[in-house]
């Protein structure tokens, strides 16, 4: 019997209660319950809570390292996110283009667009923002920045950008392993959950 007080509590708390008050007051709003000895409970569906436990680092350097790449995924995943919505957008829009002679005037259309939107604003990134933003791409697109310069523009120019790529220290054919990149996709994972 001590437990329904509490139940009654955090029904009051959450804001469930109202909705129940206003259904059975001739409001609109329905939340099925489910019956357990003559009384009626709500039955809700909580979203999904990620709990992660504070980190312990074993050192200062771990730490300010740690911190580092946190600093630097936060400036390069806004990048990297919009680069997933432009790869959906182009395969959905691709996938309308009969001809190829229609699939190769949008692909240079689109890809003087993406020019101007943010040739500047990526030539500002360090090497260690580019290698992660090469990263969190192919974690957005399930492809690695080589396929999808091969794919969209041709295999010449993937070999270009592959061989710059491998002077700045990056590798473009680097696949997205999420357990091999931890401390990428624990912060990730943070950004996406916004905690």
């Amino acid at each position: 019997m001590k437990i329904l007080p509490k139940v009654f509590l955090f029904f009051i708390c959450s804001g469930v209660m109202p909705m129940l008050l206003n259904a059975q007051s001739g409001g609109s709003a329905y939340v099925p319950v489910i019956i357990v000895h003559n009384d009626s409970f709500p039955i809700l569906t909580l979203p999904e809570v990620v709990v992660v436990s504070k980190r312990t680092f074993a050192s200062s350097f771990e730490q300010n390292k740690f911190l580092s790449l946190k600093k630097n995924i936060l400036i390069v995943y806004p990048y990297a996110k919009k680069a997933g919505e432009i790869f959906n957008e182009v395969q959905q829009e691709l996938a309308n283009k009969d001809s190829k002679r229609d699939r190769k005037k949008f692909l240079k259309q689109k890809e003087k667009e993406l020019d101007e939107q943010f040739q500047e604003p990526l030539k500002n990134l360090t090497t260690v923002q580019g290698a992660i933003l090469v990263k969190l791409i192919a974690r957005e697109t399930g492809q690695n920045c080589y396929e999808l310069i091969k794919e969209f523009k041709n295999p010449m120019s993937a070999f270009f950008w592959q061989s710059a790529g491998s002077l700045w220290g990056y590798d473009l054919k680097v696949p997205y392993d999420p357990q091999q990149d931890k401390d990428i996709e624990l912060i990730v994972r943070g950004i996406e959950n916004n905690f």
